[in-house]
């Protein structure tokens, strides 16, 4: 007796178990049988091919930690969705994600490919859904990266490497690096060098592109962005020497913005020297590059940072009667982008004692836009005069 009781208890707990990883939605989705992975897409693409719409076939996998895919909370009475985005380093994680393909009726050939939370409710665009269950991680990643190296037109190899970065494997960084080094499609490549910049060890990997100069500019810039939004400790100082060596005006702009990049959680710094490092980083190039561009770009994100140094690096350069005033103007602009009580007394005082009309007239336009009452007292002492 005790023996029964203790097999019925066993085998509640597996239906428990079973049921807690079908979310409700599977409810709609025409299960298929078959041995592994590859039988039961053979057999939905069998399936898939009697109809006269198009079809999915989808399946569950292992997924990364920190990932948040197509979530849903509530605040208060409203209900708010981020549609399908992702977002890495999420506390609200979504663990039950699946791979979903789109295929045409005709032949079975895959037009689109996304990665969907299981846990939503979705209409999935009216097509049936054949699903084919949980994958290991080899079936995956195998059946993925066919996808991602075929010569197939559209966005199905792009989207199949995303799918890649989220699985939990630790083969995961070798095939995005192989993708970089051996795809003939842009935009696996691209998309393989953006999960590079999420995955830690690849920081090397990512500076040798930025430096190699037989790469597109558009590639190179994707690497020093991945090295921007890294968590490593090391990617201001990396992004650092970049910028001394390369001449790419287009690449040394992207890494400015690459070590602007706030690397914190929640706004809270991991590391206080890193953001000290890209402050200090902008603080430099704004001060003293020879490039009026690169300057001007510098000085834009500085004005994008929050801080009291940054704000008066900003000031210093509007204040410096022998700078260029064009850069001086991108200061003034930078200034205006901060908190109204940080920006509006600089500007007063830009707008009054400035020597050079041009940037006085930036002031004042800047003034005009912020729609704050000591900007309109202002334009009423001047007016007056």
């Amino acid at each position: 007796m005790i023996k029964s009781i203790s097999k019925l208890v066993i085998l509640i707990a597996i239906v428990l178990a079973s049921s807690a990883n079908s979310p409700a939605q599977r409810e709609g989705f025409l299960a298929v049988d078959g041995p592994n992975l590859r039988s039961k897409l053979d057999n939905a693409l069998r399936q898939g091919r009697g109809r006269q719409t198009r079809f999915w076939t989808a399946y569950a996998f292992d997924v990364r930690p920190g990932v948040a895919v197509d979530v849903e909370w509530h605040n208060g009475t409203t209900t708010v969705s981020s549609g399908t985005s992702i977002s890495i380093g999420s506390k609200n994680e979504t663990r039950n994600l699946g791979v979903f393909f789109l295929h045409e009726p005709s032949d079975g050939s895959i037009v689109r490919v996304e990665v969907f939370n299981l846990d939503r409710r979705r209409e999935y665009s009216g097509y049936p859904v054949y699903w084919l269950g949980r994958a290991t991680n080899d079936e995956s990643l195998t059946y993925l990266k066919a996808l991602a190296e075929s010569n197939q037109i559209g966005e199905a190899p792009k989207q199949s490497v995303v799918a890649i970065g989220l699985h939990d494997d630790p083969r995961v960084g070798g095939m995005l690096e192989d993708f970089v080094r051996n795809s003939k499609i842009d935009k696996v490549r691209r998309s393989a060098i953006f999960w590079l910049g999420q995955i830690p060890g690849h920081n090397q990997f990512l500076v040798d592109l930025v430096r190699n100069e037989q790469e597109s500019a558009a590639l190179r810039k994707e690497a020093a962005f991945a090295i921007g939004i890294s968590k490593d400790p090391g990617a201001v100082a990396a992004l650092e020497g970049l910028y001394a060596a390369i001449t790419n005006r287009e690449v040394k702009k992207q890494i400015i913005f690459a070590v602007s990049l706030d690397r914190s959680e929640d706004g809270v710094s991991p590391s206080n020297r890193s953001s000290d490092d890209g402050i200090n980083f902008l603080v430099k190039v704004a001060e003293s590059d020879s490039d009026r561009e690169l300057r001007k770009q510098a000085l834009f994100w500085l004005g994008q940072r929050a801080g009291k140094r940054s704000l008066e690096v900003l000031g210093a350069v509007v204040e410096k009667s022998d700078d260029d005033t064009e850069v001086q103007k991108q200061a003034v602009f930078a200034i205006s982008q901060r908190a109204k009580d940080e920006a509006v007394p600089l500007l007063i005082k830009i707008a009054r004692t400035h020597p050079k009309p041009a940037v006085r007239k930036q002031a004042m336009f800047w003034l005009g836009q912020t729609g704050d009452e000591r900007a309109l007292e202002f334009f009423k002492e001047i007016l007056s005069k």
